[in-house]
């Protein structure tokens, strides 16, 4: 099952959880086992799995310390391939297979805009 997610981002530079919509996508597609492809369209913005925290994802002060420069990134592409705009997961009894804490972002490096996620679920035969 394939299916387009619209994320409306609202800064130049921010970094989304869209966890709840993958999954969403998961359970409609009512596959046990599957496995899920994430895939951003965009030279800049990308998607990425990592640890939640209560501010900023932890990938978000790596990138401001190795891309930053004094007004944004230099190319709002050098963000996006830095993160890279696929992701793969597992679905187990028709749920994301992630660790403890784990989240998927979607990074916004030159919006505001509204953006494409495709996810296609293949279900294990």
């Amino acid at each position: 099952m394939f299916r387009e997610i619209t994320v409306m981002t609202t800064k130049k530079e921010e970094a989304i959880d869209i966890t709840a919509l993958v999954e969403g996508v998961v359970q409609e597609s009512r596959a046990r086992e599957a496995g899920i492809f994430v895939y951003v369209p965009h030279s800049d913005a990308a998607v990425n799995i990592q640890g939640a925290t209560p501010e900023e994802p932890p990938l978000n002060r790596l990138l401001k310390k190795v891309l930053r420069e004094e007004n944004g990134f230099e190319e709002p592409q050098t963000g996006a391939a830095f993160v890279a705009p696929t992701e793969v997961l597992i679905a187990v009894n028709g749920k994301l297979l992630l660790g403890e804490g784990q989240r998927i972002y979607f990074y916004e490096f030159n919006g505001p805009k509204a953006r494409s996620v495709y996810v296609l679920v293949i279900p294990a035969l």
